[in-house]
């Protein structure tokens, strides 16, 4: 069998049917396609260089091969062949990414249209790439990263980490405060991350990272949120009312806690009408008397009239905000000692909703207002809720929800607030109820779990699920 090769300059006709040569650039296709190697089968033959016709046939024989993907008909694929094309592709997009961050590299560097009054990559771009001032400026970070640390170019181009992880660490890299070294060093563990987790996750960790590794700019980050602190009603030309507030990283989490429970109150109001009016058999979203919009505006003109008819000096309700702080970013951030940012993955700072916090932020707020501190192990298992007492069984099943913002499986969005606090260890096969024990599972993937699904949690605390078959899902 004859083996695929791209040549570049002087090559022989080729005798392969199907074999095509455009602009010094030959291509003999292989009778099985996994047999060709992008690294030892293309080459400059004799006398043949890189030029911009090269550069076209080269751009030609992808795009055949993109557009054979795209028009493909994909009705009777099974679930491996859908994977291994959604793979491809996404593979491929990493690969013209990465190429894309190298030619940006190349024009931040070498700049060879300066003589043209083309002083900056961004501003060569917007005009002959015609992309936005944001995506260029935004090309030109993923070619400084590429400058700084070429391994993570290296990962894009092999398709090991994504396109919006490329994008967040480039805006870290860019950070002037982030020592370089610092960078350096974190980074592989940053990588690690971005091949292994959810983008959700690596965006938290990454965040994370760049705090610990600039803690005056996170400082003064916050100092500004607390500043910028607004709230401000007008009115239009049509009659109607808009509001607008910004809130700090403490006083937001509150807000939205306790207006998420006067929004649900005003869903179960519709719903129950519905039950009422259509029967529980036929009552759905489209049943409702008002849209989520709606149900919005009105649950925050609720939440203004249960405080006008509270008078201010009446005892508050019990805490309903929970602010999450592993034990020792706890000690450091009370001692005021800054933490290593080698050690970003194991600092746990925000709401139970997923919502970011400065740990600093939270070591001021204990049981005042609605806030409660809630601190964690080293496995981000609840062991204190701002209480002398341990939680084993009256709140164990909150200290469940405390674990994640969302339903453990991996993809799902669903609010921990909707799930179950469902046994890891089956109570069937005497798994005890605590919170070590315990996760939350949505209504779909708790049912999917006792068809067989096994979840198990390792010493770091993640979590890892395996089908019936045996089939690793994370």
């Amino acid at each position: 069998m004859m083996g695929s090769m791209i040549v570049v300059g002087d090559a022989p006709a080729p005798e392969t049917a199907g074999a095509s040569a455009a602009g010094g650039f030959f291509w003999f296709p292989a009778d099985d396609a996994s047999a060709f190697d992008p690294v030892t089968d293309v080459g400059v033959g004799d006398g043949g260089q890189v030029d911009a016709n090269w550069m076209t046939a080269v751009v030609e024989h992808c795009a055949q091969g993109l557009a054979l993907l795209e028009r493909i008909d994909p009705s009777g694929f099974d679930a491996a062949t859908t994977a291994a094309w959604a793979k491809g592709v996404e593979q491929l997009r990493r690969q013209t990414v990465a190429a894309g961050v190298a030619v940006t590299d190349h024009l931040d560097t070498a700049r060879p249209f300066e003589d043209l009054g083309f002083f900056t990559a961004k501003q060569w771009m917007t005009h002959h790439l015609q992309l936005s001032g944001a995506e260029a400026y935004g090309r030109v970070q993923e070619a400084r990263l590429r400058q700084a640390v070429g391994v993570w170019n290296n990962a894009l181009a092999g398709g090991q980490v994504g396109v919006a992880q490329t994008r967040l660490m480039a805006r870290i890299a860019a950070n002037p405060r982030v020592d370089p070294d610092v960078l350096t060093t974190g980074v592989w563990n940053l990588m690690a991350d971005a091949m292994d987790v959810s983008y959700i996750e690596f965006e938290r960790r990454a965040l994370m990272w760049e705090a610990l590794a600039d803690p005056i700019g996170a400082a003064d980050k916050a100092e500004r949120i607390r500043t910028r602190r607004n709230a401000m009603m007008h009115q239009d030309s049509d009659g109607g009312w808009n509001l607008h507030a910004g809130f700090d990283d403490v006083g937001g989490p509150e807000f939205l806690e306790i207006f998420s429970h006067y929004v649900d109150r005003e869903f179960n109001h519709d719903w129950n009408r519905a039950v009422t009016e259509h029967g529980a058999a036929n009552a759905d979203i489209a049943t409702l008397a008002r849209t989520e919009p709606q149900r919005r505006s009105d649950a925050l003109l609720e939440m203004a009239r249960a405080a006008a008819a509270c008078p201010p000096d009446r005892t508050r309700p019990l805490p309903t905000v929970n602010f999450l702080l592993d034990a020792t970013a706890a000690e450091a951030a009370a001692n005021g000692e800054p933490i290593d940012p080698a050690d970003y993955r194991d600092v746990t700072a925000r709401t139970d909703r997923g919502h970011r916090v400065d740990p600093n932020a939270i070591i001021g707020v204990s049981l005042w207002a609605l806030i409660r501190r809630v601190v964690l192990d080293a496995r981000s298992v609840v062991i204190d809720m701002g209480r002398t007492q341990r939680l084993f069984t009256g709140a164990a099943r909150q200290a469940v929800m405390l674990l994640e913002a969302t339903c453990i499986w991996p993809g799902c969005e669903h609010p921990h607030s909707t799930c179950h606090a469902d046994h890891v260890t089956s109570w069937s096969e005497r798994g005890p109820t605590d919170p070590d024990n315990g996760a939350p599972l949505c209504a779909r993937h708790n049912y999917l779990k006792e068809l067989g699904f096994t979840i198990t949690r390792d010493s770091n605390g993640n979590w890892h699920i395996t089908a019936p078959d045996g089939t690793q899902i994370c």
